[in-house]
């Protein structure tokens, strides 16, 4: 699963006034919702909040990776932001700041655990996260983000091969 493709712009949200973890648990559902029929944003907070009570998805260094299997059509993304973060049941305990919550659907449920396995490999980098916290705009947060996970290649790459 490509995790570049799961966002865009208008399911990232960059630094909102949210001072709580249910009220960024609400606003990540929102964004999900966004551009697709079959779910609604109520229907998307109550799977992440089932599958949060089953086990913290905070990674530590102020990241969170809500996730759920739903009856969506292909994987989708969202990335909120926040100034201060909010309080959660984090390893480090540190307020959570970043949060990428993922739907995948029901039936590509055995490539869900790469995905998660990709994204917290890279987000529990903590230089990684403080670039990615620094940005102010949705556009440069979705172009920064998506450089960590698809780097430009060389200039010269396939003329050195030729």
């Amino acid at each position: 699963m490509d995790i570049t493709t799961l966002l865009s712009a208008d399911r990232i949200a960059c630094k909102p006034d949210v001072s709580s973890k249910k009220r960024a648990f609400e606003q990540l559902a929102e964004m999900l919702a966004i551009g697709q029929q079959v779910l609604s944003a109520a229907a998307i907070f109550d799977a992440l909040t089932s599958r949060e009570k089953l086990g913290s998805t905070t990674i530590g260094n102020g990241v969170a990776i809500p996730h759920a299997c739903m009856s969506v059509t292909q994987p989708r993304g969202a990335l909120l932001l926040l100034e201060d973060g909010v309080k959660m049941d984090t390893p480090d305990r540190k307020p959570v700041q970043l949060f990428m919550a993922i739907l995948v659907p029901t039936n590509q449920a055995p490539d869900y655990s790469e995905l998660i396995t990709q994204l917290t490999s890279t987000l529990i980098q903590k230089a990684l996260i403080e670039q990615i916290c620094s940005q102010h705009d949705q556009q440069t947060l979705l172009d920064h983000f998506i450089s960590l996970f698809n780097p430009p290649s060389h200039p010269f790459e396939g003329a050195l091969a030729a």
